[in-house]
């Protein structure tokens, strides 16, 4: 018997070509709307913002972008709707596995947009469909193990579900979508340290060029790197401690439909945070009754364990980080009649009464209550107690959101920035016929420019821990060997003879040549990324953190081309390419061996290596400590605590 990926290659191509049944198709329309609604509505946040700048100076393009007038490469296009529907925490959820499947699939689509044109509507469906069940499929069959290890399962199993999307409006076969498959699962990034950052949405995002990159590599003939997700090395084994429930992806295909489990958010946060918000609304009235916040002495939450262990930041500092504030969400349910967008706004979150209120906030976490469950108690100054339960939250499957919320949703989102946008995304998703992805483009694109936000840089790297201490030594590092500077000089020489013409691009064919001529995939990225000086720092940090995790030095591609690309930036944008370049590092890979698979590898990485510097240098944002955070690269994954890695 094949491999459980080939096994789903096979379920997928034949099943996929089988009309939908009428409420699955409804399912991802309703999928489909939510998304593009979340994605316009932040799509001209700063970190958006970035991600546009930095893509436009690395490759020019004329892919549109959902909700904003400019046009970018399509891989960029898709990267920036990736991250812009996930960014405000606002886009669909399946409860079971905390997947957010519709992001990518969408961002896919705009990758896509040239491709699709003529598209028919049926055709776009059904694979948006299918990607969304695949990575559904995916995240049942690691879970809870994966999510709880402390990975990010919407860009870890993200990629996965994209790459079906990809692979069946292209047309690929049962072969060619196993080796997409083999690439994507090797690719799917993600950890949960980026929380609070805008290196959580941009997992998406990125998930979303990963399967975009696989499927065209299989398209192309090049092979695949075998089991990726059972092998020894494999997802399952690496990121989920060896769980893995083959029932869960591959049983009763085109009968059950995980895509039916799909829930849509009432409130921009994470959605375990949903019942104390709606708790919290219900006392908003109450309260005022009694005098407001300012009468609060204490506030108590009975709610579920993950309530904490995911939300539990009780001093967020910007909207960003708010998002993972379940104290957060109590104080702006007490203090505003309805949280929305403008509660987690910056300006709110910082607010003297936020704090306060956020302050008094005390977890009561009991496995005994459900996910979409909570009960708060408000004691005020006076010795009175304001109580409210919420058996199943609104948005929950027990409450779903009926179509007039979701229709209320997009209008508060789309209508901010395009008005009447909202009923023409409605209508653009109902349309029958070909020209399905065009319209919804169309519906979604405003005539003028936006103004891009001005974005500020993080504090330089300021304490004792290893990962600040290597921003800081990656920032003034300026020493190189015999080996490196020769390295160096042979990526200079084939850097004059390729024909790519973006800077991104002509460092992956470098790196692509280079291994090619017989030096590693590392080697090869790093030096097509950065100079003598950088490839050997490079080199010797990624010798140093392989050996910590316990991995051949190779198997850390991208994190030593983004040093290479980064290495003497100031410390503050080496720390967040080090997120990015960490985040992206699972070491998850196949049982297949061979010089074309680490010219793949290494294209690949030495470009995500110039594009994670370009980011960082704009001002992009990541997680405080990337390799030592609780749920950070070191952590999670480590097999011993030396050698020093500065």
């Amino acid at each position: 018997m094949s491999a459980p990926l080939g096994q789903l290659a096979q379920l997928i191509t034949s099943h996929s070509g089988q009309p939908l049944p009428t409420e699955v198709r409804e399912a991802a329309r309703r999928t489909l709307y939510n998304v593009l609604a979340t994605a316009v509505g932040a799509s001209r946040e700063p970190a958006v913002d970035v991600v546009a700048a930095v893509s436009a100076g690395l490759t020019e393009g004329k892919g549109a972008v959902p909700g904003r007038a400019g046009t970018l490469a399509p891989l960029d296009a898709a990267f920036a709707t990736g991250l812009a529907a996930h960014l405000d925490d606002y886009d669909d959820t399946h409860l079971s596995t905390v997947i957010h499947p519709g992001a990518v699939c969408l961002a896919v689509l705009v990758g896509l947009q040239d491709e699709l044109a003529d598209a028919d509507a049926d055709e776009v469906l059904t694979a948006y469909a299918w990607g969304v069940e695949a990575q559904l499929r995916l995240g049942v069959a690691v879970s809870p193990e994966h999510y709880d290890a402390g990975w990010h399962i919407t860009g870890t199993c993200g990629a996965a579900g994209a790459a079906v999307t990809a692979a069946l409006l292209l047309g690929l076969d049962t072969a060619q979508l196993r080796v997409a498959l083999e690439w994507a699962v090797e690719g799917g990034l993600g950890n949960r340290e980026g929380f609070g950052s805008m290196t959580k949405p941009w997992h998406p995002g990125k998930a979303a060029v990963v399967a975009l990159r696989a499927v065209r590599d299989a398209a192309a003939g090049l092979p695949g790197p075998g089991d990726t997700l059972t092998g020894p090395a494999g997802f399952a084994a690496r990121l989920a401690g060896g769980k893995f429930a083959a029932d869960a992806v591959l049983g009763e295909p085109g009968v059950r439909w995980e895509l039916l489990e799909n829930t849509f958010k009432p409130y921009p946060c994470g959605i375990v945070t949903h019942p104390a918000i709606e708790a919290a609304e219900a006392l908003h009235a109450p309260l005022a009754e009694h005098g407001g916040a300012a009468s609060v002495a204490a506030i108590r939450l009975r709610c579920h364990p993950l309530v904490p262990e995911l939300t539990g930041n009780l001093a967020p500092v910007d909207g960003l980080q708010a998002r993972f504030s379940t104290a957060h969400g109590v104080a702006a349910g007490l203090l505003l009649p309805t949280v929305d967008l403008s509660g987690y706004a910056t300006e709110f979150v910082v607010s003297d009464q936020a704090r306060r209120l956020r302050s008094l906030v005390t977890f009561d976490a009991t496995p005994d209550c459900a996910r979409d469950a909570a009960h708060l108690e408000v004691t005020l100054a006076d010795g009175t107690v304001l109580s409210h339960d919420v058996l199943h939250a609104k948005g929950s499957l027990g409450r779903p959101l009926t179509s007039e919320e979701l229709t209320g949703k997009a209008e508060g989102l789309v209508g901010r920035l395009l008005p009447g946008g909202a009923a023409a995304l409605d209508a653009a998703t109902r349309q029958h016929g070909t020209g399905y992805v065009r319209g919804l483009l169309a519906a979604c694109t405003p005539e003028q420019a936006e103004r891009p936000a001005v974005v500020g840089l993080a504090a330089e790297p300021g304490d004792d821990s290893e990962d600040h201490a290597l921003a800081r030594w990656l920032a003034e590092a300026r020493e190189t060997t015999a080996e490196a500077s020769a390295l160096a000089e042979e990526a200079t020489r084939v850097r004059a003879e390729v024909s790519e013409t973006g800077e991104r691009e002509r460092a992956g064919a470098v790196a692509a040549r280079l291994v090619a001529a017989g030096h590693g995939p590392a080697a090869a990225a790093a030096a097509a990324a950065g100079d003598a000086g950088a490839v050997s720092t490079a080199l010797a940090v990624g010798a140093r953190v392989a050996d910590r995790l316990g991995v051949p030095a190779d198997r850390l591609p991208t994190l030593t081309a983004t040093i290479a690309a980064v290495h003497g930036a100031p410390a503050r944008a080496v720390l967040a390419a080090l997120g990015l370049a960490a985040t992206q590092t699972t070491t998850v890979t196949g049982t297949e061996q061979g010089r074309e698979l680490d010219a793949v590898r290494a294209r690949h990485a030495a470009e995500d290596g110039v594009e994670a510097a370009a980011l960082a240098r704009a001002g992009f944002t990541g997680p405080a400590h990337p390799l030592t955070g609780r749920r950070a690269l070191l952590s999670l994954l480590a097999l011993s605590a030396e050698p020093a890695l500065a």
